[in-house]
């Protein structure tokens, strides 16, 4: 597949995912307030994934590989099951998990296939820390909710906002350190 095209694929699976989950969660029945929160935190967490997709995708060449699509296609389907599940919180931590997970299991996958390895030293540095990075706090994000889901479900409607947060600051940091490479002209 051309590299283009590669490119459009991807975009286009993050739009209609993110899109679809916007719909999703407009659908909900917001009778309560608990249920207004996680839809404002799924929107949240889903902009974040959406803004985070699309920034790799259009900064990097990801050629098409049949097991990146599937998990590409996984996040981007259990994106708008989370958006379903904000009526029952176990359940909704369970699909964020779920996520999480898949999350991990990308960024272990770009790790190994060397998705790091572009361009300068710098570069490839910068881009092999932000897989470990994304790989940690992903999986690391699995194991707290399927803690929490277990041990503490009380507390999924607190744990999860923080999360959420703590992503929205880990997409930050991401983005300005590309940034940085772009001002200096290591990356295009």
């Amino acid at each position: 597949m051309r590299p283009d095209l590669g490119k459009q694929f991807q975009l286009t699976v993050v739009v209609v995912g993110f899109f679809t989950t916007l719909q999703l969660l407009i659908v909900q029945e917001w009778t309560r307030p608990v249920i207004l929160g996680r839809v404002v935190v799924t929107l949240a967490f889903s902009l974040a994934c959406a803004i985070r997709y699309w920034w790799v995708i259009l900064l990097l060449a990801w050629p098409a590989r049949w097991f990146r699509t599937l998990l590409l296609l996984l996040a981007w389907s259990a994106l708008p099951v989370t958006a379903v599940m904000v009526g029952n919180v176990v359940r909704w931590g369970l699909a964020l998990a779920v996520l999480s997970a898949v999350g991990c299991i990308t960024e272990i996958y770009n790790f190994i296939t060397r998705q790091w390895s572009v361009g300068s030293a710098e570069v490839s540095a910068s881009l092999k820390s932000v897989h470990v990075i994304g790989a940690a706090a992903a999986g690391g994000a699995a194991v707290i909710l399927a803690g929490a889901i277990v041990f503490l479900p009380s507390w999924l409607d607190v744990i999860i906002p923080v999360l959420v947060i703590v992503d929205f600051a880990r997409l930050i940091m991401m983005i300005q350190r590309h940034q940085r490479l772009i001002e200096v002209g290591l990356l295009p």
